[in-house]
């Protein structure tokens, strides 16, 4: 969370200025940030046994909620905007976790 958040706040980010420009670069670097974040957040639920069956709901709702409040963050951040297609993408990427359930 600290590493979403430090890039986040930068205007610019010198790795991503050095790779090549493709379609959906900004998108699928999201969806790899945020699963990660989602399955770090599975393993912290599942160490709470009140939770049960609801692990894969609260870690997605999780990921969801700090996916939104980094966006937000970006609106204070000069040459970042808010977008719902970069929540979306974090929605997918926390997402993801669901395939664990069925491995």
């Amino acid at each position: 969370m600290f590493l979403i958040s430090y890039f986040s706040s930068l205007e610019k980010i010198k790795v991503l200025e050095d790779t090549p420009e493709f379609f959906l670069r900004d998108k699928i670097l999201h969806v790899i940030e945020y699963s990660i974040l989602g399955l770090l957040s599975f393993n912290v639920f599942k160490e709470h046994e009140f939770l049960e069956k609801k692990i894969f709901f609260y870690a997605i709702m999780f990921t969801f909620i700090y996916a939104v409040t980094d966006e937000l963050h970006q609106i204070f951040v000069p040459g970042r905007i808010f977008s719902l297609y970069d929540i979306f993408a974090d929605f997918i990427g926390g997402s993801l976790i669901l395939i664990k359930k069925f491995i």
